[in-house]
């Protein structure tokens, strides 16, 4: 590529505005040169806001533009699939946020139609950039303990209580791709297959605990159809077994993610971003040092820093042409398991993940 900087193109003004826009604008080698809203009067106010030269109401209108090097889908994920197959059309770059899709037949149709036109695509599992996940992966990669047996996941907050009136409609609505499986559970998900390997089937139980929100904007509660609670079992592709619980409608409390992988020779553990490790015969586990992450953005958001550390990764991957991960193909892997989740929570039985 032979500009000097990546022209990108943002669709979306909630999560965008939020995250993505003040990092890609502190991103070297990138420059947000388009915004786009269904609402013209906020998209100007936003180019307005951080000096983008263009605000449009059309993800086509918005991918066509000639300064527009890639898209970067930061919609609801019901409107996902419009703004990404309106940037492969346009032969552009294309970033989409998580989850990628409403279900796994959509995210193929994306992945295949990207890797048909020849575009970098990326999904926003940014996440992985965190040092302590490169580092858990890297050692588990070299076999510090061993073969894995267990992995299990905790993670509990109280998202929906906290969030009254303060989040989206579709947030909760199960139709347009709302529901804590989608918006947390991905996240996971990614991580639990960049750092062990696939993920080959599925036991779950899928509920939602909190009936009545209140979303943004609005005076009356709205019902929920969406989930805010889930339970995995969940098999590895090595034979390792998994469990993942996750909740967003505890009361009060709750605290960090921890992921535990017990293995034949050790154990590691995610606390946070803090890695704890311990070999065969220790009685303790040991926290692991780790260099703070180097990117181009000050931490105003938990986002801001690993969402940094991913922008310019993709900068690099698009000045040089390179397809890097995470891709569309993570998307599409990771919504594999949320829709075999679902599908055993619905018939309640075990499903099965053709990998």
């Amino acid at each position: 590529m032979a500009k000097d900087s990546v022209g990108v193109g943002v669709i979306g003004t909630g999560f965008g505005v939020r995250v993505q826009i003040p990092v890609w604008s502190q991103t070297p080698g990138a420059r947000v040169v388009a915004v786009c809203s269904h609402d013209q009067a906020r998209a100007t106010a936003v180019a307005e806001r951080f000096d983008i030269p263009h605000a449009v109401t059309g993800d086509r209108e918005l991918a066509e533009l000639p300064d527009v090097d890639l898209v970067s889908v930061v919609t609801p994920p019901y409107l996902h699939h419009p703004g990404v197959m309106a940037a492969i059309e346009a032969g552009k770059h294309v970033l989409c946020e998580k989850p990628f899709a409403l279900d796994q037949a959509q995210a193929l149709e994306m992945l295949e139609a990207a890797r048909a036109k020849g575009v970098i695509h990326l999904v926003n599992f940014e996440f992985r950039t965190t040092p302590a996940r490169m580092e858990m992966r890297r050692r588990f990669r070299e076999g510090s303990i061993g073969e894995l047996l267990h992995v299990h996941v905790t993670a509990f907050g109280d998202f929906v209580r906290m969030t009254e009136g303060r989040t989206a409609r579709w947030w909760y609505q199960v139709e347009k791709g709302g529901g804590w499986l989608g918006a947390s559970g991905s996240h996971t998900i990614d991580t639990l297959r960049f750092v062990f390997g696939e993920i080959v089937g599925v036991g779950a139980q899928i509920e939602t605990m909190i009936k009545e929100h209140r979303p943004l904007r609005e005076e009356t509660s709205m019902t929920i159809d969406a989930d805010d609670t889930f339970f995995l079992l969940f098999r590895m592709a090595g034979g390792a077994l998994g469990a993942f619980l996750s909740g967003a409608a505890i009361a009060a409390g709750g605290g960090t993610q921890r992921i535990e992988a017990y293995g034949s020779e050790g154990t590691l553990v995610l606390d946070g971003d803090t890695l704890l490790v311990a070999k065969k015969g220790d009685r303790s586990l040991e926290e692991v040092r780790l260099p703070a992450p180097e990117a181009a953005t000050e931490a105003v958001d938990p986002h801001y820093i690993p969402m940094g550390v991913w922008t310019s990764q993709i900068v690099e991957a698009v000045k040089a042409g390179k397809q890097i991960a995470p891709s569309f193909e993570d998307g599409w892997r990771s919504q594999q398991v949320i829709d075999a989740a679902r599908q055993s929570a619905a018939e309640g039985r075990w499903v099965d993940i053709d990998v």
